[in-house]
């Protein structure tokens, strides 16, 4: 609910080394940040891949918003703009949400990851990633982070 992403953005903020913060129209997408896509509202990522933007929206015409925020429709923006370079991972969370979108990531060259059971609260839409043979990797939640920074450093 919008009443709740704020609140929890500041919350994640006080907990993690790097900046996170509620998603405004026309925040520049910078290193080092996470953006908490605002409750009831949709979150595009638009312009080019060096100077991406969010634009947050109350629909996506022709778009299916029954989610709001919606995964799928975030990450079939982030296609738009950073084609197959990005790291998609679904976390828990209920329903199929983010199947379609990490298909069309995946589709581009995209690295998809999804959260394993075991550390899924509602293992719903990792579950719909991984029994559709989209994700690469089935991680616990607690290990995601190591595995960013070993993928990082290469």
């Amino acid at each position: 609910p919008g009443t709740f992403t704020t609140a929890f953005a500041q919350r994640l903020n006080s907990m993690c080394k790097i900046t996170v913060t509620e998603a405004k129209q026309g925040d520049i997408l910078k290193p080092g940040h996470a953006y908490l896509a605002p409750g009831g509202k949709q979150m595009l990522i638009e312009g080019a891949a060096s100077s991406a933007r969010i634009k947050v929206v109350e629909h996506v015409q022709g778009e299916n918003n029954t989610y709001k925020p919606s995964v799928d429709i975030t990450f079939q923006s982030l296609s738009n703009v950073f084609s197959g370079h990005v790291l998609g991972i679904i976390l828990t969370g209920m329903g199929a949400d983010g199947r379609d979108g990490c298909q069309k990531l995946k589709q581009l060259g995209a690295t998809i990851w999804a959260q394993d059971e075991a550390s899924s609260v509602v293992y719903g839409m990792p579950q719909a990633v991984t029994s559709a043979n989209i994700a690469e990797k089935s991680l616990p939640i607690d290990s995601i982070a190591s595995e960013i920074l070993a993928n990082i450093k290469g």
